[in-house]
């Protein structure tokens, strides 16, 4: 296994400086994968220790203010503005958790009628992504409650009243992936 601490210095500098253009720009996905797939480290890390490793250099980065601001919260009569541009009849509003590699968020879509993916009578619309921090609020005791699942529940709830149709999110106090969605409810 190779020493953490020299990670940063044994990668040329051309690739450092192609990381750090990525973690200014908040992309800490492209960043891992830059790192695993050009630093040459041996024997080559897996997904979780170049993660916080690279958290830390964004840290430095954003310490020096070197890291774009990140984009201002999305609020409810934008979203409205966007449920009432989808040109397919909207069902319902609903939230559900996700996940990546940083952490919990919840995602807000518009339930659409026209077959999907996921249902044969229904597609979703992205109308938007509510994410307040990666999966260390959960050793630093910082969560529950979860600021994400509370924004989604107003702002979804008031983009569902806006157009009069019935506002989803099965499980506000609890991350999942694998949970009932609005569609599976019985009519």
């Amino acid at each position: 296994m190779w020493d953490e601490v020299l990670w940063w210095t044994s990668i040329s500098s051309d690739l450092r400086k192609r990381i750090d253009d990525e973690l200014r720009h908040r992309r800490l996905l492209p960043a891992i994968v830059l790192l695993r797939s050009d630093g040459g480290l041996e024997p080559r890390p897996g997904l979780y220790q170049p993660q916080g490793m690279l958290l830390d250099r964004m840290a430095c980065l954003r310490d020096q203010g070197l890291v774009e601001p990140a984009e201002p919260p999305v609020e409810a009569p934008e979203l409205i503005e966007r449920v009432r541009s989808i040109p397919d009849p909207v069902a319902a509003v609903e939230a559900l958790w996700d996940g990546d590699t940083y952490g919990w968020f919840v995602a807000l879509y518009a339930i659409v009628e026209r077959p999907g993916r996921h249902h044969r009578r229904f597609d979703q619309e992205w109308l938007a992504q509510f994410r307040r921090g990666g999966d260390l609020r959960l050793f630093n005791g910082d969560v529950p409650p979860w600021p994400e699942a509370a924004e989604a529940i107003t702002k979804g709830q008031a983009v569902a009243d806006s157009i009069a149709v019935p506002f989803h999110f099965t499980s506000p106090d609890t991350p999942d992936v694998d949970l009932p969605r609005w569609w599976d409810s019985p009519a």
